[in-house]
């Protein structure tokens, strides 16, 4: 049982979450930077810059790719089915066999038409994006749509088997969107021009069924005390990998941040040097008989008069290094490409995606990610 405000119980969490959220930021500055920012950016700090693209490249295809396999456009990922013995009930009248599957067709095309308008299939790749990276993400699944709420806004608590045991969550909102009473509540405790306030979401897991309730400023929300059953529980804080023992999962990126950080130095130092030796400098011998204006000066197909000795052009020695460290970079590439899935294509140019192909990348992924789209 959790003792304290909200506010406090995710104080004590966030401590145990801080390692795994820094190793997520590492993965996501050597991706793609704006998924998981650093603890001090707002909208007017500026975002590290790869000199590689390849991590975003891969992420953003594996995203794809999961995204497809786990919910395939135009064709249901579920099936309604009618229970077997119920189905051998109603085997012998082949009239209401028909008009049940039927009726469970039309269920199909609007479920699937409420996850195609609700956008649902948008916050799963994004939530894709950040198991990829980071790891872990928490969904909130609302009656309208479904909410993605990152790592650094979330807290969890979990039972050694895994199971979630508690969940703090923090978002931050303008106190005119408050409610009148807690508004009246929380009056004397803004600090100044305070623009936004931090509402606290608390879910604690008790026997069958999960206690909620929201906090603002060690107040509780008027009205946002509820109760889901641990079948309907709308948070859903989700693992990319599962380890025994620990409250949250490592991302893929991390498995392979070594080959990243790798191309990274390397292609920094490539582009650097290209960029050095692709400056052009003509000396001219101070001793001779060609004037450096002369040659400043001299426009393209001119006729001057000098002695060619007298002018040479700067180079760098350095080609040989650059094909080792070329070479090396490729090879780093080859096998990140790999990881990535980036030279994986089982999708024919076409606007419809049969079944077999959806199972054939499924079955790809499976065998890349190693259980992976089990998990999801």
């Amino acid at each position: 049982m959790s003792m304290g405000t909200a506010e406090q119980r995710y104080r004590q969490l966030e401590q145990t979450r801080q390692s795994y959220l820094d190793r997520a930021r590492d993965c996501a500055e050597l991706t793609i930077p704006s998924l998981i920012p650093p603890d001090v950016h707002n909208e007017t700090s500026d975002l590290y810059t790869p000199f590689q693209g390849i991590g975003a490249r891969g992420v953003n295809n594996l995203a794809s790719k999961l995204s497809l396999a786990l919910m395939p456009p135009n064709s249901p990922f579920f099936r309604f089915m009618v229970e077997p013995y119920t189905l051998k009930d109603i085997a012998q009248d082949e009239a209401a066999r028909t008009q049940i599957e039927q009726q469970l067709g039309e269920y199909e095309r609007a479920v699937m038409s409420e996850i195609e308008t609700s956008g649902d299939r948008v916050a799963v790749h994004e939530a894709l994006k950040h198991l990829i990276v980071g790891g872990n993400v928490l969904l909130q699944v609302g009656p309208e749509k479904t909410r993605v709420i990152h790592l650094d806004s979330y807290v969890v608590s979990r039972a050694p088997n895994g199971e979630v045991l508690e969940i703090v969550t923090v978002e931050h909102v303008s106190p005119n969107a408050l409610d009148k009473a807690t508004a009246a509540n929380i009056t004397g405790k803004l600090e100044g021009d305070e623009k936004t306030v931090e509402v606290y979401t608390h879910i604690e897991r008790k026997n069958e069924f999960f206690n909620v309730y929201q906090e603002v400023k060690g107040s509780v929300v008027t009205g946002s005390k509820g109760k889901y059953k641990k079948a309907n529980m709308p948070f859903l804080p989700l693992r990319f990998s599962r380890i025994d023992g620990e409250d949250y999962g490592r991302g893929f990126v991390e498995e392979l941040l070594g080959d990243l950080r790798s191309l990274e130095g390397l292609t920094q130092a490539i582009v650097e040097g290209a960029a050095a030796a692709a400056k052009v400098i003509f000396m001219v011998n101070p001793n001779g008989t060609t004037r450096m204006r002369t040659i400043a000066q001299a426009e393209n197909t001119a006729i001057i008069e000098g002695n060619k000795n007298d002018v040479s052009v700067l180079q760098m020695d350095k080609f040989n290094d650059f094909r080792v460290a070329y070479q090396a970079m490729q090879g780093i590439e080859e096998r990140l490409s790999q990881q990535f899935m980036l030279q994986s294509s089982v999708q024919r140019n076409g606007e419809r995606v049969t079944a077999e192909e959806i199972r054939y990348l499924a079955g790809e992924l499976e065998d890349t990610l190693s259980g992976i789209y089990s998990i999801l």
